[in-house]
């Protein structure tokens, strides 16, 4: 044991196993899945709502408190900052259009995205709805979500294990996570999971994957609501 425990290190240690631990809390008790199945008459809206917050508390508020006050580290260490705002911007603006033309329009006439997408069906009854559906995804699984992957993970595993290790290490848990989704998602999101890495990376901070993630799941729950 005094050998196993030789190279132990608090910061990587506390990263790796609470990450396992909220993504398990998180598919096991905050998915739209569990939320229909235990509280009855919650419409998709709600549901998906319900999903969104828990994913902000134990993906988002979890890990910020124990970046602050277990690790004592500053939360601008991991990418919560503006970062380099004119390349973020720059990529954001040059690879949405051409993610979108290319892989958002195809995938949205697949059955199995249809079925799937938007989270709640009744999105596509009104610009109300579906706009209560996309801002609340937003502001609350879409900023959890970079912050834990491309913050909590990333930036916080970089300075033991490399960049490009890092960025490999959070692609895994964020795959498996796909798993129950859309095929064609499930293996979209290991390129994604890197291409969001390297621009976090890059521009310092989690804004601007943030942001070209959001767009992305706007951009497919709008093709397949005007194609419906």
């Amino acid at each position: 044991m005094r050998s196993l425990l030789g190279g132990f290190q608090l910061e990587p240690t506390v990263i790796l196993l609470l990450s396992s631990l909220l993504l398990s809390l998180h598919r096991c008790f905050g998915s739209i899945e569990f939320a229909t199945q235990t509280f009855e008459g919650w419409s998709g809206l709600v549901a998906s709502v319900y999903m969104f917050g828990t994913a902000f508390l134990l993906l988002g508020i979890v890990p910020f408190c124990v970046i602050v006050f277990l690790l004592g580290r500053d939360p601008r260490e991991y990418g919560l900052s503006l970062g380099d705002w004119r390349l973020g911007s720059l990529i954001t603006l040059t690879l949405f259009p051409a993610i979108a033309c290319g892989l958002l329009f195809p995938a949205s006439m697949t059955p199995e995205m249809r079925e799937f997408y938007p989270f709640a069906p009744e999105a596509a009854d009104s610009p109300a709805t579906f706009a209560a559906l996309e801002l609340s995804r937003g502001l609350l699984f879409y900023t959890s979500w970079e912050f834990f992957f491309r913050g909590f993970m990333l930036f916080g595993l970089r300075r033991y294990v490399g960049d490009w290790l890092a960025i490999c290490t959070q692609v895994i848990p964020q795959c498996l996570w796909h798993i129950g989704m859309p095929t064609g998602e499930i293996f979209s999101s290991i390129a994604g999971g890197v291409l969001f890495g390297v621009m976090a990376l890059r521009t310092n901070s989690i804004l601007w994957p943030l942001l070209l993630h959001w767009l992305i799941g706007v951009g497919l729950d709008v093709f397949i609501v005007v194609t419906s």
